[in-house]
């Protein structure tokens, strides 16, 4: 009897939420560490944290892998995937731990708690391997810059960080010079977020972090994966920015950009260092915006108190068992 056949796989429904469905996407019989293709030296498995874990489509294959890690912690914002990950694989090895990541998503998690980012509940300096995989791609800006620090806080000091982004270049939209991210839905957030790439470089160099590989995707505009590391004074960021690789953003067209000069007001913005927002070691989390800050602002008023209480059954109950004596 093999040992992926004795670990759980995660229900269709579960999978659906996620993304890949096929099992063979959360399989790894083979063994085979499950970033071979990078080159990450295979210390680096011994201790994951899985940001985003999902229900367990990583952790499954890392189960499998020859070595396991010696210590695996997921987060994720969905409370039903992590309960399914603790019940059916935690219980194939207890070393692989899941938690709650009680934080607002509009789609994911609409229900949990309204705020933005939590601290990742691990201590400094613990993990060789970070995982975000298509996480990045649904965070805004601060969340990004937020969540970026605190991968840079938690990673040993030759720890690698795998990361997936959606790119563009801001200086293909003059009309928004000093724009560096897009979000490509009104009602969701944080259904697809493109950053710009001189920005995400920027950032990075900014929270003590260097790129140590890219890889654009397979399809033009598609998910790049990006190797992160601990900033040392000889790092040389591997990652392409100007025209290197631009044929591989996110563009408007099948053709190429019109070679048009904008005129030298909006040369002089999109020609500005992008703006970091990110001021201390440990950032406190993003703030609420817009509608979420009203949200949370009503729901701190006496008049949501005092609705909630009088539309709750247990208080329908007392009240007419009040009226009955």
């Amino acid at each position: 009897m093999s040992a992926s056949s004795i670990i759980p796989i995660p229900p269709m429904e579960l999978r659906a939420l996620v993304g890949p469905t096929d099992t063979n996407d959360f399989d790894n019989p083979s063994g085979t560490p499950i970033y071979s293709e990078f080159g990450i030296p295979v210390r680096t498995y011994e201790t994951v944290f899985d940001f985003g874990c999902g229900c367990g489509r990583l952790a499954r294959r890392l189960l499998q892998q020859t070595p396991k890690p010696r210590r695996y912690v997921g987060i994720d914002v969905h409370r039903r995937l992590i309960d399914w990950c603790r019940d059916n694989l935690s219980s194939v090895d207890p070393n692989f731990q899941f938690l709650h990541h009680d934080v607002y998503s509009p789609v994911y998690a609409p229900g949990n708690s309204l705020r933005l980012a939590l601290p990742f509940p691990v201590n400094d300096a613990t993990f060789s391997l970070v995982i975000a995989h298509s996480v990045f791609t649904h965070l805004t800006k601060s969340q990004v810059e937020y969540y970026l620090s605190e991968t840079a806080r938690i990673l040993t000091p030759e720890g690698t960080a795998f990361t997936s982004w959606f790119f563009f270049d801001r200086a293909s939209f003059p009309f928004l010079p000093e724009v560096y991210s897009l979000y490509t839905s009104e009602a969701d957030f944080g259904q697809a977020v493109l950053f710009d790439r001189e920005w995400f470089l920027a950032t990075v160099q900014h929270l003590g972090l260097g790129v140590r590989m890219t890889k654009h995707p397979p399809i033009a505009g598609h998910q790049w994966d990006v190797l992160l590391a601990k900033r040392t004074r000889d790092t040389v960021d591997q990652f392409p920015v100007g025209e290197d690789a631009a044929e591989w953003v996110s563009g408007t067209s099948k053709k190429p950009v019109a070679r048009v000069t904008p005129p030298p007001e909006i040369l002089a913005k999109i020609g500005k260092p992008p703006v970091l927002r990110v001021g201390s070691e440990k950032p406190d989390p993003p703030p609420l915006f817009g509608a979420l800050a009203e949200l949370d602002r009503m729901k701190q008023s006496w008049t949501w108190t005092i609705g909630r209480a009088l539309t709750t059954p247990a208080r329908m109950l007392k009240r007419s068992a009040f009226r009955s004596r």
